[in-house]
């Protein structure tokens, strides 16, 4: 992934959060045995998936988590490992996790 480039969201939704410390808070729940949606990062790009997801982890992390879909445009704004700041093209900006595992899910806009 390169800074400043847009890229075409492909594949899943993406949860968004407002700090890289609550994408890390919710990174670590990850090994977590949890009674819940779906608690990773990117669900797929259903109708009701992404937002119950959303909501959620808004109400666990107290904080508002948003998401991002397939065919939305992003730019990669920094990058600390495996988070990843993203602004998207309907202006949300915030915090996301994933490994290199999941870059064929974006695609680089010409």
């Amino acid at each position: 992934m390169k800074i400043g480039s847009l890229y075409t969201v492909k594949k899943f939704c993406w949860l968004l959060f407002p700090t890289k410390d609550a994408a890390a808070l919710f990174a670590a729940s990850l090994a977590l045995p949890l009674d819940a949606p779906p608690h990773a990062a990117l669900a797929p790009d259903s109708g009701s998936v992404a937002p119950a997801a959303a909501d959620y982890w808004s109400r666990q992390l107290k904080c508002e988590v948003t998401y991002f879909s397939q065919e939305t445009l992003i730019v990669f704004l920094e990058e600390d490992g495996n988070y990843k700041k993203v602004l998207t093209s309907d202006g949300k900006i915030g915090w996301t996790w994933f490994t290199e595992n999941y870059n064929e899910c974006f695609e680089e806009a010409t």
